[in-house]
């Protein structure tokens, strides 16, 4: 078969709004890219970084594999698409491709490991069978609610409605003009708490709670964002890039720059496979009110003595966790928290940011 008329769709929403990433492309020599979907195993793994082309498929003799690369180097321009597959190396991986037709629901798997090689890895002969191998890869089940489906291109409504969405996005990475990667970047609109009063681990650490009616009557639900700092500790880690944090928001004149040194996560026992949920939600209990009483000494040193953390290292393909026993302790970093090696705060003057980004990564700062 043939394939032909490559275009770009996505089921990212964009912010046109972020003043801080277009300062940043606009004043940096730094080139920034972002990388489609991101799958991260259960093993805490990265195991594909994916870019997607919808593409028609006709009966024309089948298009040879260096046709199908000179479109995709097209579609995406050589340089940004070198800079993704050499981001993609830092993670031992071959940038991954994925082409689908929504008339034929056909999708198929490429992997580019340079601008002059591509290889075809797999067929699916429907979407559900492209779903079901998503879920296979990731081999966890994810319960976070789907945002309204309605604006999604119709191949990510039929990956829902088979039970997986398409992977999670990496938001932003950068290189220098050679192409080389130099960091992330993961962009926070404080829209909500403002800028300067907006704190990572506030919300890393259960601030947010709320009722739910459950079986047994009402229950409290602690919103925390432990999921979403474990997945950037393992692009962070995985990778051996380095991590900044913008904090930004659309009417705020400041900002916030930090850059990550490591994440300690609450450690969950399991049974089975899956958490203790009863004790799980009696340590979730204990942070929020660590957090919503403005961490007092008394209810930090309980948790120290009375819970344990866990932290990544990669070696050898391998993600190994180490479970911090009590006593924690900050100053060793095993007490639950973001650790930053460089913070920032600027109240009034956006044009800082730039250059603070550009002498950190030159070592000046």
């Amino acid at each position: 078969m043939a394939l032909s008329n490559f275009r770009k769709e996505t089921s990212e929403r964009s912010d046109p709004h972020n003043w801080a990433k277009a300062m940043l492309a606009r004043l940096t020599d730094f080139f920034f890219e972002a990388i489609e979907g991101c799958s991260q195993s259960n093993a805490n793994v990265v195991t594909h970084l994916m870019e997607r082309a919808r593409v028609t498929v006709d009966d024309r003799p089948k298009s040879a594999p260096q046709e199908v690369l000179q479109a995709l180097v097209e579609l995406e321009a050589p340089d940004a698409l070198d800079r993704k597959i050499r981001f993609a190396r830092h993670f031992n991986l071959p940038l991954s491709y994925v082409l689908y037709s929504n008339e034929r629901e056909k999708v198929y798997l490429l992997e580019i490991p340079s601008l002059i090689d591509i290889k075809h890895v797999r067929t699916f002969n429907s979407f559900k069978a492209f779903a079901d191998w998503l879920a296979s890869i990731k081999g966890w089940v994810s319960t976070k609610p789907y945002r309204e489906s309605a604006d999604l291109p119709y191949f990510d409504q039929e990956l829902r409605k088979y039970g997986t969405a398409w992977p999670t996005n990496i938001d932003c990475f950068f290189t220098d003009e050679q192409h080389k990667p130099l960091g992330m970047i993961e962009f926070q609109n404080a829209r909500d708490t403002g800028v300067m009063q907006h704190c990572n681990n506030d919300h890393f650490l259960c601030k947010n709670v709320r009722q739910v009616q459950g079986a047994s009557g009402v229950q409290l639900k602690y919103s925390d964002d432990i999921r979403r700092w474990t997945s950037q500790e393992i692009l962070r880690v995985q990778s051996g890039l380095r991590l900044f944090i913008v904090t930004w928001a659309q009417h705020e004149p400041g900002f916030v720059l930090k850059e990550l040194e490591k994440v300690t996560m609450p450690y969950f026992p399991e049974q089975k496979g899956k958490p203790k949920w009863q004790e799980a939600d009696a340590y979730k209990a204990r942070l929020h009110s660590y957090v919503k009483q403005n961490k007092p000494v008394s209810i930090e040193q309980d948790i120290c003595v009375n819970y344990s953390t866990v932290s990544f290292s990669f070696c050898d393909g391998k993600m190994n966790k180490t479970i911090h026993q009590p006593p924690l302790n900050p100053l060793n970093k095993t007490f639950p928290s973001l650790y930053y090696y460089f913070k920032k705060k600027v109240t009034n003057d956006r044009q800082q940011l730039p250059a603070l980004l550009s002498a950190l990564c030159s070592n000046q700062a």
